[in-house]
Order: structure tokens, then C-alpha cells, then sequence
């Protein structure tokens, strides 16, 4: 089943093209690495994907909804996971998940958070207050809260930028368990090893251009200068975004 279908979406700011003409779509149960340098676009996607920015052209549907027009519809059909904490900083980890979850209107509250709580470990700190927290716990209690309203795609921002390797593996095993109820699944990230591991297919933004998306053994296919070059998913990227000479 498609959940997220992109056709032709564009946006200007001020003018300039950051996204030109981007189509591709995401399905049940699949995760999709979005790839590219410092000022790609690869934000701004994810901010008219959940319905944060409007695209200056184009469709998006969420489950073949028309995602800008029906705003409201789709809305819990979305879970946004940014890079930077954008919690409560005031409230515990406990009262910032029951506050999402009385927002968004989710049935029995109070035993989803609860469920939240012990599925992601958080027992132990679920009465700390938000600002008090570790980057990894943080990063817990964030996607945690988006998966409370139980949404058919996951939006995640550089999901463990920063984190020790521990608490990374951590994260991936969640996203892992993701993908496998079904949950579509949209990543960015800087990290090839994460992309390689986690990501069903890679698409890769240049200059608000989409440059390919396909697998990355496919891609490694793509732009292997001969069938005895054995490449790694970063030279691949390098090459793509005109890093490296062919």
C-alpha cells in the first residue's frame, strides 16, 4: 500500500527554488533515506510532508488524501520527529507524552503513554523534566510522543545525530520494529552506515534537485565506473552530488 505519494512538488522562498519538481513515494512498511549536503532541501521536504510549510506547486498525499488541502484529516496519519528537542522543556517526559496525547486525542490516553513509557524504556526516567534529559533519552521521548497517536508515517530528522553508539543501535532497533508494523518510514540523515543498514531505498537531493532514488545496491550498480569497482554507499553519494571526479 502507498502511503506517501510526492508529484511534482516545488517551493520557492524569496524567489529561489529550494525543491524543484521532486516525485517519489513511500509504501507500507518500507523506510526511505533521504541523502544530500547542507542546504539540499532535505528540511523543507520534511516540512511540507508534515504540513508545516506549503509547497509552491505540486501534489502530496498521505494514503492518496490531498495532504494540503485536507490538512486536518491527514494530520495524525503523521508523526514528525525533528533533529532539534522541541518538547516542553518545563514538563517531565511523563506529562509532555499525556499533554501530546490529550492534543491529538488519542483513546485512552493515559494507558497509551503508560505503553509508551515501558516500550521504550523510560520507567526509570519518565518524572525528569524534559530539559534535564540526555540526548539519547530525549531522542526516546520524542519519538515516542509522535507514536502515540499512531501514525501511518514516520518523519526522522537525523534520528541519532550525536548519540553514543549504544543508544544509536537502540534507536535503529526501534525504527527496525517500525518497518515492521507497517509504518512508512522517511529518514535524513549524514550517517552512510545508518542509510545502508536501515533504508529499503535512498534518495539523494542536490541543490533542491532529486538526483535518484533506488536501492543502494542498485545505486552502487548506477555509478560503478566498471563491474570490478566495489563502492561504498558514501562514494557513491560523493559522486552523485559532484564530489568527486568520474
Amino acid at each position: 500500500m502507498q502511503i506517501l505519494s510526492l508529484n511534482e512538488v516545488s517551493k520557492k522562498i524569496q524567489q529561489k527554488d529550494i525543491l524543484k519538481n521532486i516525485s517519489f513515494a513511500v509504501n507500507e512498511g518500507e523506510i526511505l533515506g533521504l541523502l544530500g549536503p547542507n542546504g539540499a532541501g532535505k528540511t523543507t521536504l520534511m516540512q511540507i510532508i508534515s504540513g508545516l510549510m506549503l509547497p509552491s506547486s505540486g501534489k502530496v498525499r498521505i494514503l492518496g488524501t490531498d495532504a494540503v488541502q485536507y490538512r486536518q484529516k491527514v494530520k495524525n496519519l503523521i508523526g514528525f520527529v525533528m533533529q532539534d528537542n522541541n518538547m516542553e522543556r518545563e514538563f517531565t517526559v511523563k506529562e509532555a507524552l499525556l499533554s501530546y496525547a490529550k492534543l491529538y486525542k488519542v483513546k485512552e490516553a493515559k494507558f497509551a503513554v503508560e505503553k509508551m513509557i515501558e516500550r521504550f524504556g523510560m520507567r526509570k526516567w519518565q518524572n525528569r523534566r524534559i530539559d534535564r534529559l540526555s540526548g539519547g533519552m530525549a531522542r526516546k521521548a520524542m519519538i515516542a510522543r509522535a507514536l502515540l497517536a499512531e501514525p501511518k508515517l514516520l518523519l526522522l530528522d537525523e534520528p541519532s545525530v550525536g548519540l553514543d553508539p549504544d543508544v544509536r543501535l537502540d534507536i535503529w532497533r526501534e525504527i527496525e520494529k517500525l518497518r515492521c508494523q507497517g509504518i512508512g518510514i522517511i529518514i535524513t540523515t549524514h550517517y552512510m552506515e545508518e542509510a545502508e543498514r536501515l533504508c529499503d531505498r535512498i534518495a539523494i537531493l542536490k541543490e533542491g534537485k532529486l538526483m535518484a532514488v533506488d536501492t543502494a545496491v542498485n545505486l552502487k550498480h548506477i555509478m560503478a565506473k566498471d563491474n570490478s569497482e566495489d563502492l561504498t554507499l558514501e562514494k557513491v553519494f560523493l559522486r552523485f552530488i559532484g564530489r568527486e571526479a568520474f
